[in-house]
């Protein structure tokens, strides 16, 4: 009878091994990989927070450039988009002046609006060439601005004869605002003053045609002064 309850026991033992290791080597790896399946497909279907959630803004076409400045030494300014039109010598645009461009159009900017001479007339503006124009201010050496100051009075009156007075003159005029550059187109610079035919006395006029507007210079002695 012993024998039979300890074979009873070991037959036990024997099935609760069995069912441990059924356990241990098949049951429980299958149910952590399954355990494993169902956390990933959560987190595959769960939506990500607000806040990780990031928007690309769509890219803004930058705005064409249409503000200037004149970089050659004067630019004509022209009815018509064309280098065959007219020029107004009393109205032309220098370097440094900034312009503000309301159309390009073949290598041409237009400045104004558009006007009618005339009833019935073709419509006009006010263009310049892109060409004579840079988007960054020029920087002027003083070596460049005596030469851009000489461009406007080289047709003085003895320019060879009196030109560095006649440039640092005409210089100060228009760095005190005197004087514009247009001033100097009309007459192409300095006039040999008749008045004073006795002295080395030279003459512009500076904002009309007046007596008032008009400046002497003496090349001689630098004065400048009014009748």
């Amino acid at each position: 009878m012993k024998k039979g309850l300890m074979l009873v026991v070991l037959l036990l033992f024997g099935l609760g091994c069995a069912a441990a290791g059924i356990y241990l080597f098949y049951l429980k790896p299958h149910m952590d990989a399954e355990a494993v399946d169902a956390n990933a497909s959560r987190e595959i279907v769960a939506e990500p927070p607000l806040a990780t959630l990031s928007l690309t803004p769509a890219l803004e076409a930058r705005p064409e450039v249409m503000d200037f400045y004149v970089s050659a030494v004067s630019l004509g300014v022209r009815e018509q988009p064309d280098l065959s039109a007219y020029v107004d010598l009393n109205n032309l645009l220098y370097r440094g002046q900034r312009v503000h461009l309301l159309e390009k159009q073949s290598g041409w900017g237009r400045i104004s609006d558009y006007y009618v001479y005339q009833e019935g007339g073709p419509e006009v503006a006010e263009w310049i060439p892109l060409d004579g124009l840079s988007v960054e201010a020029p920087i002027i050496t003083p070596q460049e601005r005596i030469k851009t100051v000489a461009g406007y009075i080289a047709a003085s009156d003895d320019f060879g004869l009196y030109q560095e007075q006649f440039v640092t003159s005409t210089d100060r005029l228009l760095n005190d605002g005197h004087c514009a550059p247009q001033d100097f187109a009309e007459l192409g610079g300095w006039v040999r003053s008749v008045t004073y035919a006795t002295q080395p006395v030279y003459f512009i006029y500076c904002g009309g045609l007046n007596q008032r507007n008009k400046i002497y210079l003496n090349a001689q002695t630098g004065q400048i002064f009014y009748r």
